[in-house]
């Protein structure tokens, strides 16, 4: 938008001056459409790479949840593995001391 104000007004200074030419004026058109078409271009590719990031960024909470949840599941299991020794460790011993 800038940069189509900057040029017309370029445009308006050449011609009041009188030095534009139909083919000065011509290129000038041409090249603020190629300067349009980039821009649109970026702003889409700007948008895929925020649905990009955004969809990796999903991804990798997902992914830490997981992680969180599995040393959850990790520590119960741990824990209850412990309980079982130390009974089977208490039932030892009774049978151990008659």
């Amino acid at each position: 938008m800038r940069t189509t104000l900057l040029l017309l007004a370029s445009v308006l200074a050449l011609g009041l001056f009188g030095c534009a030419t139909s083919g000065d004026l011509e290129a000038l058109s041409a090249r603020v459409a190629r300067l349009e078409a980039q821009s649109e271009s970026n702003a889409n590719r700007i948008g895929a790479l925020e649905t990009r990031f955004d969809d990796v960024a999903a991804a990798a909470d997902r992914s830490v949840e997981r992680a969180s949840e599995a040393e959850a599941r990790a520590r119960a299991a741990e824990s209850r593995a412990d309980d079982a020794a130390r009974k089977a460790d208490a039932i030892f011993r009774k049978s151990v001391s008659k």
